[in-house]
């Protein structure tokens, strides 16, 4: 059966008269009233503030004793809470408790602040106006300040978790108040923090858990609601796979801890997800425990926000009005009217005494650490105690002055937490990556593996590495590159678009750091250290010609050269038999000769053209004038050819050892032959084309330019390219892949030096918590040595030799090269060693028929002779078997035999 308001009105009045009628308690101390509001179901509350008060009066030497009045609010009603405020105050209370936030009115603030009678609070309330201010100055409020709530998460979010991106998710008004600060690290609404109110998904939270993961891929998720609703939206969001791992979760709400997620939480539950709560003072581990608890102890021993913070307001209050009211004696009675014209003058002093005095000085002391008011009465010093609410682990603790400081853990926690921690078991990641010689490609026999298994390469020997280090588990998943950004969609493909819709936790490969890359994922420290330079074709020397004298002047020029001599050599016969000059007597001595004879044979004709071309002369010269005439222009002719020759062959003798002209990115742009490009979207295109330097930027438009299109797909296909082409093609790379192709193609070269400096870096979402462990991990393998022993093995070890080619410096010729001279000179001195060898058995013949001797006889005759290198004067008659007389004869006979030989070589 329920009373009409009135009915209850006049009840309550007549109560409190019965109970203000004394003022002096059955122990001798003056006895102060205080009223307190509650609403029906706040039971908790109204234990915990009749404790407060009875531990309160309990207190030794204490010379005051507090009475309670405790009224019940049925239904939110502002006039009624007008009513029992009023009636409160003519019961002569010393001070208000409550009401709660569920007031919608601050009707009680105002009155108080007419009457003068102290208003305490402890519940968090919205940031009072500065006109609001001036009407509750009797009041001061025990819970956190919303607004260093809010700095507090914010430090928790943005300095601790170091998360830039997040879905926010609040039930109401006080719970958005409590989260305004984590709205200014983004944009709301952007792509970085999304704001959604569950009162628009009240019908099913499906749609929103849904939206969060198909539509937001979020990864981080804070949530502000009543702890009665929190159960069942986590166990919505697991069909969405929120509560996977690497999801985390952040619950704002500071009695998140009494929801019972501990009951539902079970193996399904493996993101991260933490509260807050306000941090209690840790029990003394030398006090006496009581063996028998009570149902208040219980509530207090919960946690629970608003039991709590009554119990401190209740300590708060009564230490101050002890300490006003033992300093200002006689003790003055508050007013019994609402509106009576001068407030209590008492009241103003005990707010003034709750606002400045210290933890220290209160009895008993307070549940909560950390209690201090501002001058308008808002407590803005607390503690905060950051935890895992699904095992009620403690973490951290946050303090106004001091951030966020690691948990102490006491011996009593250490061994309290039994329940399982599914969030911190072994995790299995995804890590994606592309084919790329050598980081990732498939082993020979891959036929004969499974999983990952199958694969090899420098990235997979990292990831091992790492794996082994951290303790996880991971499996690969393949793209087609690393990631380029479409300006057009706006979207990105590749590693970076798995990493950014949270389809993976690890991108490895080439991938290297740029800002624009870092704008939508993260990336830990790197892991190999390059810069960009210019692939180009190597041609291989062409072959050495032993014969490369003769290139100076063309086949049709040296037959030219052939007929010209022959045809002069002729001419030169014919005209010196028309010169009376050129006949002369065959001796000299006879001065009326009866014939005379003409040295320009063929023969001697032939010398002369041959000495005269090269430049040896000859001992017969001309004497006519036609004649001399004719061999001067041969001599012309002569100096002509061979000064052409010596310049020519020294050109093309050294021809082999021009290099090319492109030794830079200078020498490229500034010639339009070769072309040069790089791959398309990638970060060496992206690092031109956003340079500020004047020759990168002509070497940007210059490629952009080109056609056909200079920029390649992949890297591969740009080192096929280079082979392809040439030397009529350059590509513009990493010089990490560029030194691993140029181990494995002879034909090819590395021109310039290196261009920037870049890093290798393995990428993760951003905000992921790993990636700090990633990278104190990669620098363990760096300085093991770890790191340049796997690059020693993907780049050094192959079984692609290269053929060394023998180069000589300056102007210096090999022997090959030269070689045909000496092939030349050979060739002549055989041919005149087989002459000579003929003539000299010619002669032997001739010399057995004239001393009548055998072959064999003249022959061992005439080269035993020749053999004696001492003689120098040869004998008329070589033979001892002849006498003199015939001697004489075969020896005149040999004479005008000779003589007739040499006459005819003469002529």
């Amino acid at each position: 059966m329920r009373l009409c308001p009135v009915a209850i009105y006049a009840f309550i009045i007549t109560i409190g008269f019965l109970e203000f009628s004394f003022a002096l308690g059955g122990d001798g101390r003056n006895e102060i009233t205080v009223g307190a509001i509650f609403y029906e179901n706040e039971k908790d509350i109204e234990l915990s503030f009749d404790q407060a008060f009875r531990e309160v009066n309990n207190m030794k030497f204490s010379e005051l004793r507090f009475v309670t009045i405790k009224r019940f609010m049925p239904t939110n009603d502002s006039f009624l809470l007008q009513q029992i405020t009023c009636e409160l105050i003519s019961n002569g209370v010393a001070a208000i408790f409550g009401p709660s936030s569920k007031a919608a009115s601050d009707i009680v603030a105002q009155i108080a602040n007419a009457t003068g009678i102290p208003h305490i609070e402890y519940d968090l309330k919205l940031e009072a106006t500065r006109q609001e201010q001036l009407n509750h100055q009797m009041s001061v409020n025990v819970a956190p300040s919303l607004a260093v709530l809010s700095r507090a998460y914010f430090e928790i979010v943005k300095t601790n978790y170091e998360w830039r991106t997040f879905t926010l998710v609040y039930d109401t008004p006080e719970g958005l108040a409590r989260l305004q600060d984590l709205m200014n690290i983004q944009a709301v609404n952007s792509d970085y923090i999304k704001l959604r109110n569950l009162a628009d998904y009240a019908d099913d939270y499906r749609i929103l858990w849904k939206e969060t993961d198909e539509t937001f891929h979020e990864q981080r998720i804070i949530l502000d609601c009543e702890p009665k609703t929190l159960n069942k939206l986590l166990q919505v969001s697991i069909d969405f796979k929120l509560q996977g791992p690497f999801r985390n979760w952040f619950l704002t709400h500071l009695d998140t801890h009494s929801s019972g997620l501990r009951h539902i939480y079970n193996e399904d539950f493996k993101a991260n997800i933490t509260s807050v709560r306000m941090k209690v003072v840790d029990a003394n581990p030398f006090e006496r425990k009581k063996t028998r608890l009570t149902k208040v102890d219980h509530i207090l021993g919960d946690q629970t926000m608003l039991p709590i913070l009554i119990y401190d307001a209740v300590v708060l209050f009564a230490s101050s009005a002890r300490n006003v009211l033992a300093a200002m004696q006689p003790f003055n009675p508050p007013n019994r009217h609402c509106g009576s014209p001068s407030p209590w003058m008492l009241g103003a002093f005990i707010v003034n005494e709750m606002k400045t005095i210290s933890e220290d000085d209160v009895e008993p002391h307070f549940k909560t650490e950390n209690m201090k008011l501002d001058e308008n009465g808002q407590r803005t010093e607390f503690n905060l105690e950051i935890y895992k609410p699904t095992v009620n682990e403690p973490l951290m603790v946050w303090s106004p002055d001091n951030g966020i400081k690691k948990r102490r853990f006491t011996l009593e926690m250490e061994s309290g937490g039994s329940t399982q921690d599914f969030s911190v078991q072994r995790k299995l990641y995804n890590v994606v990556t592309h084919f790329e010689e050598p980081y990732f490609m498939m082993k020979e026999d891959h036929e004969n593996f499974r999983g990952k298994e199958k694969y090899e390469g420098y990235a997979v020997d990292l990831i091992i590495k790492l794996s082994e280090l951290l303790e996880f588990d991971y499996e690969f998943m393949l793209v087609d590159g690393n990631g380029k950004y479409n300006p057009e969609t706006k979207q990105w493909d590749g590693i970076i678009r798995k990493l950014i819709d949270h389809h993976a936790q690890i991108g490895i490969c080439d991938l290297t750091i740029t800002q624009m890359r870092r704008s939508v994922v993260d990336f830990t420290v790197p892991f190999m250290q390059l810069g960009i330079s210019i692939l180009h074709y190597k041609s291989p020397p062409a072959p050495k010609n032993q014969f490369a004298f003769l290139k100076p002047f063309a086949v049709e020029v040296w037959i030219y050269m052939i007929f010209a001599q022959l045809i002069m050599t002729l001419a030169f016969v014919f005209i010196a038999r028309l010169s009376y000059r050129e006949w002369l007597p065959p001796n000299p001595a006879i001065q009326d000769p009866d014939e005379l004879e003409n040295i320009w044979n063929v023969n001697n004709s032939t010398w002369l053209m041959v000495g005269s071309i090269m430049q040896q002369g000859c001992d017969i010269l001309p004497r006519g004038p036609h004649m001399r005439i004719l061999t001067g222009m041969w001599w012309f002719f002569a100096l002509m050819m061979l000064s052409t020759y010596t310049a020519n062959l020294a050109a093309f003798l050294t021809s082999d050892k021009w290099q090319s002209s492109i030794n830079s990115l200078q020498d490229l742009i500034e010639q339009d032959k070769v072309h040069f490009g790089s791959m398309r979207g990638g970060s060496t295109s992206l690092f031109f084309s956003e340079s500020n330097d004047t020759d990168y930027q002509r070497a940007w438009n210059q490629m952009k330019d080109f056609n056909p299109s200079a920029f390649t797909s992949t890297n591969k296909e740009g080192v096929a390219r280079v082979r392809k082409e040439k030397g009529e093609y350059a590509f513009l790379m990493e010089t990490t892949s560029m030194t691993y192709n140029i181990e494995r193609n002879c034909d090819l070269t590395q021109i310039g030096e290196q261009i920037g400096e870049k890093h290798y870096g393995l990428a993760v979402p951003l905000g992921s918590d790993y990636r700090t462990n990633l990278s104190v991990s990669i620098l363990q393998l760096s300085e093991r040595g770890d790191l340049q022993k796997m690059k020693n093995k993907w780049w050094k070890n192959h079984n692609v030799t290269c053929d060394t080619y023998h180069e000589v410096d300056g102007d210096e010729l090999s022997i090959v090269e030269l070689g045909g001279v000496f092939l030349v000179l050979a060739g002549g001195v055989l041919t005149g060693v087989i002459l000579g060898i003929f003539e000299f058995l010619w002669n032997v013949q001739n010399v057995a028929v004239e001393e009548r001797v055998t072959p064999w006889q003249a022959f061992k005759a005439e080269l035993t002779f020749a053999l004696k290198f001492w003689v120098r004067r040869k004998p008329m008659r070589i033979s001892s078997s002849r006498d003199k007389s015939s001697s004489r004869r075969s020896s005149g006979s040999r004479r005008s035999s000779k003589e007739k030989s040499r006459s005819r070589t003469v002529s």
